[in-house]
């Protein structure tokens, strides 16, 4: 065999979705090179945009208008993303931990993780006041509140801790929004009264011309200043550092910062706030392979406030930096501005410019503003897809058959990670229960459709249990079966161990055992599983059972395979992709216990061939027909749109063969829906009709909570009639 010079894939790794991280990903997409892997592990999958955060407050803006949709960029720029929370840096190991699943790897890590409010900065805050960063939780916490101030006797007295730009700008929002929705509910907004609260002189840092102007747009709105600092926060009032008592129903607080408590864990060199030390390349002073950037970093030498106008302009030369670092070149250093023009709004579509000695207002300053953003916006929303050069491998040519199997190293290595011990034996001795149950036994296995090799093997190993479910079974062991693309052997290891930590991470909660496995090359990541399980023989349910009468009930909404081809061009929304996968990632087992406890009389599991594929199998083998409610389906968030759209899976066509067990014409978009493939799909069984309606309710008690009667089960040819009223019901 001719083996080529290993080119090394190197792997960046992005913690954070922060202002400069998409910038990184836009920049790597648009020149990608085949040797370096891009990952963004990311909390949330939607990141908003501070500077429109204000216009949104205000009600200028919805709120997709100001959050970039990171499912979106990444699937656009061929950026891996992982959907987990950071918890620390193992730096010996290189890898990045995570909540409540297995660590990533990295080669070279960057930090943009934003930051948190300060723990017992002022006593009494962390109950009592609303923090405004990270900006995530203000925003749900800000539309709870609104809804308080929008009842008769909701709070009234609002107060926000923090003179600086950001406060003001916050706090005349907040009273435009509130003022405009009292007004919309019938409410008095004069009855509203606001404080501002400073700690020091109002917008220090900028001239003295922009500080009386806003002193200015501050008393003609009735907004009280203090110039004191807080002491305490209590639940109807703020205690000065004078004494002063300021009655509050309601605090915000946008003042000090804190960086995530897991940076004091990783070793790095810290400032004296606790923020990342960062030379001017934006690596940390003490490990060259880590970048930290944006609120969470600060640089030594020539320190800036936290803003996002500095995080937006780290992005090009962090996203040089990064890829100089992966390709072993040298590093260019980045000199940060002394000042910047910032446009500061009013709460209104009026703004005043600060820079240096400089001030203006007017609402053509509003308007620059709102084209400065819109434009930044746009350069992270409905991308185009880029290509992505195909990986680079380390031989010219490599064999098939068993010698296209991954070497026994990576196998054993994972195995043992996982458990504890690596196989020794050609085959698991499973003990067989010597009680009177059947042995059931099916196999699955699919290329991967996500990204996250994890939650892959999650959602791999919820699909191929499904099977056993649906007989009303009960899953004993697994075996896997797993192709990882050619690469380098850390690489293909790593790969390997995150899906089936994925898929032991399902199995463990099953109480399945992940006895072993089969692992080979391929041109894609794909896995599959089989698994025995085992089923007591008069309770076993099969798909001839129906009876006429019997209530279908369907435990799982639709539209896996159109919310996935939508997301492989970048037009799936995150919240549907991320809702989808967390029922995907979620167990049958509590449904199908449900439905045996009401008497189930047959079942299947809704997988490639769509509701009407697995229908008519359940119809052919019960001798049945059925009417189905098209309305009664529950699918998931953004299918019914995607489908008018004209997305749909490309596995489509062929499950149309059983478009004869339908009977009329169908519209196209609900054709794409009904013989929409399923992945980890939900369960279809046929219930006596009068037990129907107390399953479903059974069913929503535990969880399920998308779980619907679509239709009845009848006497006839295998046929299925379509009652059709309106549009299917969508989870949200």
């Amino acid at each position: 065999m001719v083996h080529a010079t290993e080119r090394k894939v190197v792997d960046v790794v992005l913690v954070g979705g922060g202002h400069a991280h998409v910038h990184v990903m836009r920049a790597f997409g648009m020149q990608p090179d085949p040797a370096v892997r891009l990952t963004l592990i990311a909390r949330d999958l939607e990141t908003p945009y501070s500077g429109m955060l204000p216009g949104h407050v205000a009600g200028l803006y919805d709120r997709d208008d100001i959050h970039i949709d990171l499912q979106q960029l990444a699937r656009a720029t061929n950026t891996r993303l992982i959907h987990a929370e950071a918890v620390g840096l193992d730096r010996a190991a290189k890898r990045v931990l995570l909540q409540g699943r297995a660590p990533i790897a990295y080669d070279v890590v960057s930090l943009d993780t934003g930051i948190v409010p300060p723990a017992d900065a002022i006593p009494g805050a962390a109950e009592h006041a609303l923090a405004v960063k990270p900006i995530g939780s203000f925003l749900a916490r800000f539309d709870a509140l609104r809804a308080r101030c929008a009842a008769p006797d909701g709070p009234r007295r609002i107060a926000m801790i923090g003179g600086g730009a950001g406060g003001v700008e916050l706090l005349l929002s907040v009273r435009t929004r509130l003022r405009d929705e009292a007004r919309i509910a019938g409410l008095d907004p004069e009855a509203f009264a606001f404080t501002l609260v400073t700690g020091g002189s109002l917008l220090a840092g900028h001239n003295r011309a922009v500080r009386a102007a806003f002193g200015r747009v501050l008393g003609d709105a009735g907004v009280t200043v203090h110039d004191r600092r807080v002491a305490s926060v209590h639940a109807d009032r703020l205690t000065l550092d004078d004494g002063t008592a300021v009655p509050c129903d309601a605090a915000l607080l946008v003042t000090g910062a804190a960086p995530p408590a897991w940076f004091r864990t990783t070793g790095l060199d810290l400032d004296t706030g606790g923020f990342i030390a960062v030379t001017p390349t934006l690596q940390s002073t003490n490990d060259a392979d880590v970048f930290a950037v944006g609120d969470c970093a600060s640089m030594t030498g020539s320190p800036r406030e936290k803003a996002g106008v500095f995080a937006v302009r780290q992005g090009p030369p962090l996203a040089r930096n990064l890829l100089a670092r992966a390709r072993g070149e040298d590093l260019s250093p980045y000199r940060p501005q002394a000042s910047h023009l910032a446009l500061i709004s009013t709460g209104t579509r009026y703004a005043i410019a600060s820079r240096g000695a400089l001030k203006l207002e007017s609402a053509w300053l509003w308007r620059l503003k709102d084209v400065i953003d819109q434009r930044f916006m746009a350069m992270y929303r409905d991308i185009q897809p880029m290509p992505m050069p195909p990986m680079p491998v380390d031989d010219d040519m490599r064999c098939g058959g068993c010698a296209a199997k991954v070497g026994p190293a990576p196998l054993a290595n994972a195995l043992e990670r996982l458990s504890g011990a690596a196989p020794r034996e050609d085959a698991a001795i499973i003990p067989v229960p010597s009680d009177r149950r059947s042995l059931v036994q099916t196999v699955d296995f699919f290329r991967d459709f996500i990204g996250d090799p994890f939650v892959f093997g999650q959602v791999a190993a919820n699909h191929a249990l499904n099977d056993v479910f649906a007989m009303g079974g009960t899953p004993h062991h697994a075996l896997a079966i797993v192709t990882v693309p050619p690469g380098r052997a850390s690489g293909t290891a790593e790969t390997l161990f995150q899906v089936l930590a994925g898929a032991k991470s399902c199995f463990d909660t099953e109480g399945v055992q992940l006895a072993g496995g089969h692992s080979g090359e391929g041109a894609q990541l794909a896995c599959g599983f089989s698994v025995t399980g085992f089923v007591e023989v008069d309770r076993a349910l099969r798909k001839s059972g129906l009876q006429a009468g019997d209530a279908l009930i369907l435990t799982r909404p639709l539209g896996t395979g159109i919310l996935f081809a939508a997301d492989m061009r970048a037009r799936a929304r995150a919240r549907w992709i991320e809702a989808a996968l967390t029922e995907m990632c979620t167990s049958n087992r509590a449904a199908m216990q449900a439905l045996l406890d009401h008497g189930a009389t047959a079942a299947t599991d809704v997988s490639g061939f769509g509701l009407i594929g697995h229908l008519a199998e359940m119809l052919s083998a019960s001798g049945m027909a059925a009417t189905l409610d098209a309305a009664a389906v529950p699918l998931y968030a953004g299918v019914s749109d995607l489908a008018a759209q004209g997305f749909a899976s490309t596995l489509l066509p062929d499950n149309l063969a059983n478009e004869g067990f339908v009977a009329g014409v169908l519209p196209d978009a609900l054709k794409a829906i009904l013989f929409d493939p399923q992945t980890a799909g939900g369960l279809l069984a046929g219930v006596p009709a009068d037990r129907a309606e107390s399953c479903v309710a059974a069913l929503h008690a535990a969880g399920i909570v998308h779980a619907a009667i679509i239709g009845r089960a009848e006497a006839g040819m295998p046929r299925v009639r379509l009652a059709l009223r309106q549009a299917q019901h969508e989870a949200v």
